[in-house]
């Protein structure tokens, strides 16, 4: 149900920009608690430099006075030269430590003030120091120095910098806390975006492994309807060439009979007129040219019936009814065709489909490919029969036949009909290749008994 339900709403349009908006805000949080983070570190580190800042003004001016209480009491050169640098030092060690402090604290919480004071007294006061002494009041310098409640304004000193630098810790520990709410935060972002992230991952891979598998099933029942409709197709090619047949069988018949017998009637006329004893001699050369034209006429019907149906096939079978087909082929072209024919195993329809490929490649060659020689082969190989014809004529491209011209489709239509496979080869100058092949019908022990020759084994 859960499942379901977030599948649901993944399909949704509103899932994207909202999915976009949460990716933005997390980017946004996480930046914040970055820079946050970033700053709250820069103060850390300004703290602990302020800190060695400190210690470093309590150093100078630990060495200034050890310098001047020297030379109060050695007067030598070299005690005040290391007592003028100690001041320099100093001067420069808390321009640096005053700086720190306010980077740590920008809004001006800290005081600093009664640090700088203290500080300005104890130099002026060894600076008294040293003055008397330059005028050689030496005396008078010591007693002051002596007198001086240097260690007390010293630990005064001290104290007032521990509590300028206690205040700045407090406020860094503020912003450590708030450090570590940042971190939180961004931890907390962080975890929700991989959640977010896998999430998405999830959903997204889901709709693809769905999608893939709906167009699978697509595919499958796409494939299985191409699948249908070519067995179809094949079936009603396969039926429609076997009405073509049919109907030329009948056609043939027809032919055959009815003028057969009325040509036969006109010849068994023409038979009773010669035998009439006082016909003109004009009448009977007449007749001569009307029996001439009769036997044309026979012979006219005799083609057409073998065109329809060859009855060489039915008497003769089908190598001799290919030999007498590529003989008169080698007769209309005027050109050798080499016959390779070997007797195989087909049904009758398989034996028609094989005749009328032989017939229809050597008419196209007849028309259009100016060959200088053709070769034709029937062989028999293992289930199937192979039944090629061949040119060196000019060839053709096959993939830019014109539509109008049907047949290189017939030929495929009645070799697919059959359960068979056509292959067309050719390019221009290179001539033409047609081969196809049909299964093998086996023949039973008792056809080969009666044919009276071995069975031809597929």
């Amino acid at each position: 149900m859960i499942k379901s339900s977030i599948e649901r709403v993944a399909r949704t349009r509103y899932v994207m920009p909202v999915v976009l908006a949460l990716a933005v805000v997390a980017v946004v949080v996480i930046e914040g608690a970055y820079q946050h983070s970033r700053a709250t570190l820069a103060q850390g580190i300004a703290l602990t430099d302020a800190r060695l800042q400190a210690g470093r003004v309590l150093q100078s001016l630990t060495d200034a006075e050890l310098a001047a209480r020297a030379f109060l009491i050695n007067g030598q050169q070299a005690d005040r030269e290391d007592y003028r640098e100690s001041i320099s030092e100093l001067a420069e060690a808390q321009s640096g430590a005053f700086q720190l402090i306010a980077d740590v604290d920008p809004l001006r919480t800290v005081s600093v003030e009664g640090v700088r004071l203290l500080i300005q007294a104890r130099v002026s006061a060894m600076e008294a120091w040293m003055d008397s002494a330059e005028r050689g009041r030496r005396t008078d310098a010591r007693l002051m120095a002596s007198s001086d409640r240097g260690r007390a304004s010293y630990a005064e000193l001290r104290g007032e910098f521990d509590k300028v630098l206690g205040r700045a810790a407090s406020l860094q520990e503020r912003a450590r806390g708030s450090l570590l709410d940042a971190i939180q935060i961004n931890r907390v972002a962080l975890h929700l975006l991989v959640l977010m992230s896998v999430l998405g991952l999830v959903l997204f891979t889901r709709q693809l492994r769905y999608s893939d598998e709906q167009k699978a099933r697509e595919s499958e029942y796409l494939a299985s309807q191409v699948a249908l409709r070519t067995a179809e197709l094949r079936e009603l090619a396969g039926h429609l060439v076997t009405t073509r047949e049919d109907e030329r069988g009948r056609m043939a018949r027809e032919l055959h009979d009815e003028l057969g017998g009325l040509f036969t009637a006109m010849k068994l006329e023409l038979a009773r007129l010669r035998r009439v004893s006082d016909m003109p001699a004009a009448a009977l050369e007449r007749m001569v040219g009307i029996e001439q034209r009769l036997n044309e006429g026979i012979a006219v019907k005799r083609r057409i019936i073998e065109h329809l149906r060859p009855s060489s096939l039915d008497q003769l079978g089908l190598v001799a009814a290919l030999e007498g087909l590529c003989e008169d082929a080698a007769n209309n072209l005027g050109v050798p065709v080499t016959t390779d024919l070997e007797p195989v195993s087909l049904d009758k329809e398989c034996e028609l489909t094989v005749f009328r490929l032989v017939q229809e490649s050597l008419t196209n060659i007849s028309k259009y490919a100016k060959a200088r020689r053709v070769w034709v082969s029937l062989e028999a190989d293992g289930d199937w029969v192979r039944v090629g014809v061949r040119d060196d004529g000019c060839g053709f491209h096959t993939h830019a036949v014109p539509a109008r011209h049907h047949g290189l489709v017939g030929m495929r239509v009645r070799v697919e009909s059959h359960a068979g496979r056509l292959d067309i080869v050719s390019s221009p100058g290179q001539g033409t290749r047609i081969r196809a092949e049909l299964p093998c019908k086996a023949q039973t022990e008792d056809e080969a008994c009666d044919i009276g020759e071995p069975t031809v084994q597929g």
